[in-house]
């Protein structure tokens, strides 16, 4: 599959005419083999093929509960029921994972995945709304000041009847020192109630974190050693919006309506949230088309038979000569699908609100264009992912089931 990429991107330069030397055709847009087949392979015997897809989905299984763990003693302390394992599976508090993108070669294999941190801004926002804004308020640290001086008080005081139950009583004088530590501490602890959440919160914060350290990874990457052979890499990219993901993107509808089945609610809440950008590109006429197809510019500067990235590489070395935050803005500016230009949710099968299997729904909402803007508007030429899909989009289609009966959840993305 990569050779015939190779080929295809040698041919891409072809002369419309042999009188004119200086006329050459623009490049397609290819995707690279990861991003096309979620694991790009070449090997030569083909029966290997059919054991790959079960080790991927095993080694997302895998991923996806180390993630997903959690440490009950912090989390029993900040609350008064202990939540069912159902419901902590259905809870929308957790780190969101898309499917893997696995890269083979003869010794290792990179695995890129696309994270969604929830679970770290939830916290977060709770410290923030909680905590640290009381924290700075002048009555709570005047509160400080008076436990503090009651403290000692109290202190004193217990020392003072220490000494003269230990001359009374000798014997009894282990006794009285663990009563006083009880003392002490129950006081401590009602004192000091929000101070303790406050802590309990940064512990839960700090683990979350420890999850993507290289330390704590390498148990799970031993695991994933063990079904491939090989060494594993992984490639974490933190996502700032869940849209920008369609797999994170419908997920979150799938937990939700596991929950409770109201779909029409669900996908309205999910498409407010996400934000599109409203560039617009004007459509250009015939004779514009025609020259975004055959560009003229001098043979003496850049040479023909190069690939675009040679051309790239040789203007970056020359805008790095004179300024390096210009290089910044070229790099940037020739990123494509760097922002959301529209997104396109479906929810359907068995999702009324009775328990009843009567009937099944169907649903679609959507917000901005799917529209690939550089071949429909600019009219520059882009080829098809997998046959029928375009460059621009990213889709997943996940399956689950209710009481009720099962479901489907579909999730476009396309970017600009």
């Amino acid at each position: 599959m990569l050779n015939i990429i190779k080929t295809k991107i040698k041919n891409t330069y072809k002369k419309e005419t042999l009188n004119n030397k200086n006329v050459t055709n623009y490049n397609k847009d290819f995707v690279p083999a990861v991003r096309d087949w979620k694991n790009s392979i070449y090997v030569y015997n083909k029966k290997t093929l059919s054991l790959i897809p079960v080790a991927s989905r095993l080694v997302m299984k895998l991923i996806k509960g180390y993630f997903n763990s959690y440490n009950l003693d912090l989390e029993s302390k900040l609350r008064n029921k202990r939540l069912r394992r159902r419901l902590r599976k259905l809870s929308l508090n957790k780190i969101y994972i898309s499917d893997g993108e696995f890269k083979h070669t003869n010794e290792k294999i990179n695995i890129t995945l696309y994270v969604y941190n929830k679970q770290k801004l939830n916290y977060l926002l709770k410290l923030k709304k909680r905590y640290t804004r009381l924290f700075k308020k002048p009555w709570f640290l005047s509160k400080l000041k008076l436990i503090k001086k009651i403290s000692i008080n109290k202190f004193n005081k217990q020392e003072k009847k220490g000494k003269i139950l230990t001359k009374v009583l000798p014997n009894y004088c282990l006794k009285v020192s663990k009563i006083q530590n009880l003392y002490y501490k129950n006081f401590i602890k009602k004192s000091l109630r929000k101070l303790n959440y406050y802590m309990y919160y940064k512990q839960l914060i700090y683990i979350n974190k420890a999850k993507f350290e290289n330390s704590y990874l390498q148990g799970l990457k031993d695991l994933i050693s063990k079904i491939y052979n090989k060494n594993i890499e992984f490639n974490i990219i933190n996502l700032k919006y869940f849209y920008y993901n369609s797999d994170i993107f419908s997920q979150a509808l799938v937990l939700k309506l596991k929950k409770q089945r109201k779909l029409l609610r669900y996908l309205k809440t999910l498409i407010s949230k996400a934000k599109i950008n409203k560039t617009i590109i004007k459509k250009i006429t015939w004779t514009q088309r025609l020259k975004s197809y055959f560009k003229l510019e001098n043979t003496l500067a850049i040479n023909y038979n190069n690939d675009i990235t040679n051309n790239l590489l040789y203007k970056l070395m020359e805008y790095n000569k004179t300024n390096a935050k210009y290089l910044k803005k070229v790099i940037l500016n020739n990123i494509k699908y760097k922002r959301v230009s529209g997104v396109r949710i479906q929810g359907s099968g068995r999702l009324t609100k009775r328990y009843t299997a009567s009937r099944s729904k169907h649903k679609v909402l959507y917000k901005g264009s799917l529209q690939n803007m550089y071949s429909s508007i600019k009219g520059y030429p882009s080829t098809l992912i997998r046959g029928n899909e375009k460059p621009n989009l990213q889709y997943t289609k996940l399956n689950s089931k209710s009481r009720i009966g099962s479901f489907g959840v579909k999730g476009w993305v396309s970017g600009i």
